[in-house]
């Protein structure tokens, strides 16, 4: 069993010393005893067949994106054989320019060039995908059924026989799901559950669920209670694991897919050493299964030429060699050939200037290989580089400048920690070899050339003290992987690792036409249909419905790259998870605007920090990163990176005059898709919260003096609001009005949009005033229009609504961290004040509100939900202000007496009422509202009297609203108590009082 392998193992390294010298199966009974021949194409040891041509296509004028996928899509129509396969889309010598993305949705198809100095494709383009794409359409959902047979009994690491509780249901042939649950107690035993940071309960310690191992095998056979499976499984399993066996394959997925023969690049902006602003990665396979790429060159992708995502499986990739990555120097990128697949095989492939060359990500299942791989000029190591993969062998593999790591990463990565399991380094060169065992598993390196570091080395038995002939030489057999395959399948198994030599193709194959393109894309057309935001009686409507119900938020500043645990970070549009697509990760904006509905608002603002290391807030009081090795998910920022010197968080300085195009397109893209699914995008330029409060909130600031290329004069510490928002020096002012004027012409024309402020505002009138005065010069310009919410500190908001220049862009207003208490006072934030709107509000809690014993949390939140009727206050002051102003998020308590108060009294004269608490002290059911003509305005919620500061004048009229009723009336003389007419005492309403005559 395993227990007992880990003992042998730990037992013979600590002896071998005194041993006799150990033969090639002494090392192999060393190893953790799993079968890693099972990796690869079919599983292991099966050649991947050349297809004949189906249809020839030369590269046209431009982009090319469509005829690539027109020959695909028509390849993809052709009746596969006995074993799913239909043929190749072969590409013609020359240049393919792709600015979108090549897609494979359908198996059994093949894109083949013919050479890789002959066929070229080149994403153009600022879009970060990967150029060519394989997989199953949309999400991958479990696809195993049932309940699930639980393992009995223990079963040993590389075991292919699984004792169950039943194997009732399962057949030979069938797929079948093997998952271990990550428990609460497993994690423990690992140390898994004490990381130290900032709140690591929730983002560095694993969570249970978080790891979980899943392997998908095939039936081979029923024994008795027991099932054989195809392949083995690399980590062992007990009764207490909780581990289930279930019928039906892990995902859904397109199998028989092949790229080969011809070189992708990535195009860059030759002027910018670091862009990134180009394809991300060059072929990237998931929801696939027996996929092969071959003989293939890349050149210039930011994260990986090969990423085989965690629902891939049986994949070989062979013969390939990147160089000339184009990138910062940062995490998450150069990632050159990556895995988080189970029975993948990488073999001969190279790579220059990678940073973690050959990698293996999260919880990846195995058995992964990479055999005779070679990376020079490496920036970093490669191996596992995320949590508890397992069954991984480097095999012949040489990792030049870097180092290869099987081994216990801490808190890299938002709590890495132990990254391997039950994994090998066989006959390998690097820098650093490092191995490390967790408890409970094993790794080990056999045969290693490098400084070896960790207790998973194991030394040949004849290294003696003083005489180091044999230590650090490399074992035999030469290859683990080729011996294991020879003992498995023979010549016949070892033959499919020979590379493939192709034939010069002559004939054969249709050749796409224009004609062919143009009906291609004629059949691939949608309609598009609109619902465009309107206003419509002071109310934000689509197709006549409130558009402005329920608004949908983000989380701004966590998040995290596992898909477990991401999806509880909600949807943002922003946010990018390199290699990962879905809800918490990089989202699937048509994926997400799909699930809304007219009436959702999806509001969005840049993030708080772009790497996730800053989490930590002060904890380590927040200074510079010693490297660019950023933690993942990315909150984008709208200021796109120079590529020139070092900021504060390990990568380049950022060019504030340059912005981030995935950014803005992301933006664009949701706006478009709010259009056409009815709903609202609530875009706010700034995010105060990087400027206050904290030292962590404003290091990695962009226009912090270290962050930044240009000289912004703004402060080294916080606090730092009042120097952002003061627009009087040239410099600011002119970066200002470079990124709202970029970020408008973004949004232009599309009318699903309402921009706003910043969510946190406090700064000055003054800095309202200039993006006001910004925007109307831009719309003025244009000939454009835009939807402007206002969301500030109450004063400064009235002070706006009372400039007849500014106000008349201004479309809604919010009430922006004020509130009138129950018992009628104000209160409100204030701005200027270089204070957040949390450093302020606990004020709303006065000495007199907080009685002996209170409890003063609870206090502040009723204060904070008011009443029925202070609201109705809050909500009447600025609908009286200005008929067409739409209130956001504030429903019509009483709209029977809104609709009487708007029938009887003119709009133009509710417009010139403000606040008067000289003519009445509000209280917690009435206020009054005057004009400087002598028109006034009182509403009385409990329908009770009035009693007046300063007398009416007599013959004044007066006119008492209610719903459904008005009643007019005279002042007598000097009147200063009001009482209404008895059939309206005791309903809500209103009191008319007209100007003199």
């Amino acid at each position: 069993m395993v227990r007992i392998w880990i003992a042998g193992l730990i037992v013979a390294a600590s002896v071998a010393g005194a041993a006799s010298a150990q033969t090639a199966s002494d090392f192999i009974a060393l190893t953790p005893p799993i079968d890693f021949s099972h990796a690869g194409y079919r599983g292991g040891g099966t050649a991947a067949p050349v297809l004949p041509v189906l249809i020839r296509v030369e590269p046209g004028e431009g982009d090319d994106t469509d005829r690539i996928m027109a020959a695909l899509d028509r390849a993809a129509q052709a009746a596969p054989d006995a074993e799913g396969r239909r043929g190749a889309v072969l590409l013609a010598p020359g240049e393919f320019q792709v600015e979108g993305q090549i897609r494979f949705e359908v198996g059994g198809v093949v894109l083949r060039g013919e050479g890789r100095q002959a066929t070229v494709i080149v994403a153009t383009g600022v879009g970060r995908r990967a150029l060519i794409a394989v997989g199953a359409r949309g999400a991958a959902p479990d696809a195993s059924t049932g309940v699930g047979s639980k393992i009995m009994g223990e079963t040993p690491v590389g075991a292919v026989r699984l004792p169950l509780e039943t194997t009732e249901g399962l057949g030979v042939g069938d797929a079948v799901t093997i998952r271990r649950p990550s428990t609460a107690e497993w994690i423990a035993a690992l140390g898994m559950d004490a990381f130290v940071g900032w709140r690591p309960e929730t983002r560095l310690n694993w969570k249970p669920g978080s790891r979980d191992v899943v392997w998908e095998r095939r039936v081979v056979a029923l024994e008795g209670r027991s099932v054989v499976l195809d392949a083995p499984l690399t980590m062992a399993l007990a009764a207490g694991d909780g581990a289930v066996v279930r019928r039906g394959p892990s995902a859904s997925r397109i199998r028989e897919v092949g790229v080969e023969n011809l070189t992708l690049v990535s195009h860059h902006d030759p002027e910018r050493p670091a862009d990134e602003d180009h394809s991300w990665t060059g072929v990237a396979v998931d929801r696939a299964e027996d996929v092969w790429l071959r003989n293939l060159a890349f050149e210039g992708f930011v994260g990986s030429a090969i990423d085989l995502g965690p629902d891939s499986r049986r994949v070989t990739a062979q013969d390939l060699d990147a160089r000339r990555p184009v990138s910062e120097i940062g995490g998450l990128r150069r990632r050159t050939f990556y895995t988080a697949g189970q029975q993948t095989l990488f073999q001969r492939c190279a790579s220059n200037d990678g940073i973690h060359d050959f990698a293996i990500g999260h919880v990846a299942a195995g058995p992964n290989v990479f055999l005779d791989c070679t990376a020079t000029d490496a920036r970093g190591d490669s191996g596992t580089q995320e949590s508890w993969a397992t069954g991984v062998l480097f095999d012949g593999v040489k990792v030049r400048g870097g180092g290869l790591s099987l081994t216990h990463r801490g808190r890299d990565g938002q709590g890495v920690g132990w990254s391997a399991a039950n994994s090998v380094l066989w006959n390998c060169e690097a820098t650093v070899v490092e191995v490390r065992n967790p408890p409970g598993a094993a790794n080990v390196a056999v045969g290693c050339r490098g400084e070896r570091v960790g207790d998973g080395v194991l030394e040949d038995a004849r290294v003696m003290p003083g005489r180091d002939f044999h230590r650090a030489q490399p074992q035999e057999p030469a290859s683990l992987y080729r011996i294991q395959l020879g003992r498995r399948l023979g010549a016949v198994g070892l033959a499919a690792l020979t590379p493939v030599v192709f034939n010069a193709e002559v004939s054969g194959g249709l050749r796409l036409g224009e004609a062919d393109v143009a009906a291609w894309r004629t059949a691939m057309a949608r309609p598009i249909v609109r619902h465009p935001l309107t206003v419509e009686g002071g109310r934000f409507v689509i197709d006549g419905q409130p558009a402005w119900r329920r608004r949908i938020g983000f989380a701004f500043f966590q998040a995290q790259m596992i898909p477990a645990l991401a999806e509880a970070s909600g949807p943002f549009i922003t946010r990018f998870a390199p290699g990962l697509e879905g809800r918490g990760l990089t989202d699937d904006l048509d994926a997400f605007a799909s699930g809304l509905m007219t009436g959702d608002v999806v509001q969005h603002n840049y993030g708080l920090w772009y790497d996730r290391r800053r989490v930590d807030h002060d904890f380590y009081g927040s200074p510079d990163q010693r490297d660019g090795e950023v933690w993942g998910p990315f909150m984008e920022l709208p200021w796109a990176r120079s590529g020139r010197g070092r900021a504060w968080d390990g990568l380049s300085k950022f060019d504030l005059e340059r912005f981030n195009p995935w950014f803005f397109d992301r933006i664009a893209r949701f706006a478009d898709l709010a259009e056409q699914q009815g709903v609202v995008l609530y875009h706010k330029f700034y995010l105060q919260h990087w400027l206050l409060e904290s030292r962590s909130h404003y290091v990695d600031f962009p226009w912090r003096p270290v962050n930044a290329l240009q000289t912004t004069g703004m402060p080294n510490e916080v606090p730092a609001a009042e120097v952002f928002w003061d627009v009087s020096d040239p410099v600011r002012r002119d970066l200002h009005r470079r990124y709202i004027r970029h970020t408008l012409e973004t949004l232009k024309g599309r009318p699903n949009v309402v921009i706003g402020l910043d969510p946190e505002y406090t700064g000055p009138l003054s800095f309202v005033q200039f993006w006001l005065d910004q925007v109307a010069a831009w719309e003025a310009e244009s000939g454009a229009d835009i939807r402007v919410a206002l969301e500030i500190p109450k004063d400064q908001m009235d002070a706006v609504l009372d400039d007849p220049a500014r106000a008349r862009i201004v479309d809604a207003v919010g009430f922006h961290h004020w509130v009138y208490r129950p018992d009628g006072t104000l209160f409100a934030v204030r701005g200027g004040l270089d204070k957040a709107p949390r450093e302020q509000v606990d004020a709303i809690a006065r000495p007199r509100d907080l009685a002996e014993g209170a409890d003063s949390g609870e206090v502040r939140r009723t204060l904070w939900r008011s009443t029925p009727a202070m609201r109705y206050r809050a909500y009447r002051e600025y609908r009286d202000r200005r008929a067409d102003l739409v209130v956001l998020n504030e429903d019509d308590a009483w709209p029977g007496l809104s609709r009487a108060v708007e029938a009887a009294v003119r709009a133009e004269v509710r417009a010139s009422l403000r606040p008067d608490a000289g003519l009445m002290t509000p209280t917690g059911a009435a206020w009054a509202s005057s004009a400087p003509d002598g028109t006034v305005l009182i509403y009385s919620m409990d329908g009770a009297g009035t009693e007046l500061a300063r007398p009416v004048a007599a013959g004044k009229a007066l006119r008492w609203i209610a719903e459904g009723a008005v009643v007019e009336a005279i002042a007598s003389d000097g009147a200063t108590r009001l009482t209404p007419p008895a059939a309206l005492a005791g309903r809500p309403l209103a009191l008319w009082i007209a100007p003199a005559p």
